[in-house]
């Protein structure tokens, strides 16, 4: 009985130890230098796609794409073509969401749902190697989401915070007009989450991936995407 308890109190403590200190660690990141358009948030790559205009930005739901419409509706962003990148989050990496680029913050818009699903299937298929990792990953268009936008010198980039069914609570410190530094803090998630980075084309330059599906990435440390000058059309 006293064995008993000892392995109960121990589960317990390390339990506790995990959810409420090593869940909230926040340490410190520093960027790289350059122009790179930096990782939002920690975690493994589940798709860098193109999007095209008209199409974007979407996610996949049982292999069909649907728009969103936070982000179709924004000035800049309906009906324009990019680079759709999504990062999913296991309940052991941080979760803090960094800023990609530096800017200053134009939107910010709170999509709220009465109730999320849970994101297991996509967890399932990073674990079983299954592709495409976001497959029939309902998630990804039907949770609760925070969508910042932030303009800088090159462009503009969308980051959407999506909550997961265990994870209630999105954080997001930024208002419309605050100025951010890039892989600066932002906003947090609690437990299992993902974070879509969408970086929209200008007229003279496109951002190209140069990160891979299934590779663990570090917010505002690991460059994800580059932008490619092209010319005025």
């Amino acid at each position: 009985m006293v064995a008993l308890l000892i392995t109960v109190s121990a589960f317990l403590a390390l339990f506790a130890l995990w959810r409420f200190f090593w869940f909230f660690r926040d340490p410190d990141r520093t960027p790289p230098p350059g122009d790179g358009i930096l990782a939002p948030a920690d975690g493994f790559v589940v798709y860098a796609h193109r999007v095209e205009r008209g199409e974007i930005p979407v996610a996949l739901k049982k292999r069909r794409t649907i728009p969103l419409d936070e982000l179709t509706s924004l000035p800049g962003l309906a009906g324009a073509s990019g680079l759709q990148i999504g990062i999913f989050m296991t309940a052991f990496n941080v979760h803090v969401t960094r800023a990609p680029i530096a800017g200053v913050v134009r939107e910010r818009i709170h999509t709220p749902r009465t109730r999320n699903r849970t994101m297991a299937r996509m967890f399932a298929n990073i674990l079983l190697a299954r592709r495409p990792i976001a497959d029939d990953s309902a998630h990804l268009v039907e949770n609760e989401r925070v969508t910042t936008v932030i303009e800088g010198e090159r462009g503009i980039v969308a980051v959407t915070q999506i909550a997961d069914a265990w994870a209630s609570w999105v954080v997001c410190n930024v208002s419309p007009g605050d100025h951010i530094e890039r892989g600066a803090r932002f906003g947090m998630i609690r437990m299992g989450s993902q974070v879509d980075l969408f970086i929209p084309d200008s007229p003279t330059s496109r951002a190209e991936p140069v990160c891979a599906v299934g590779q663990q990435i570090r917010a505002g440390e690991s460059v994800v995407a580059l932008t490619t000058n092209y010319g005025a059309s």
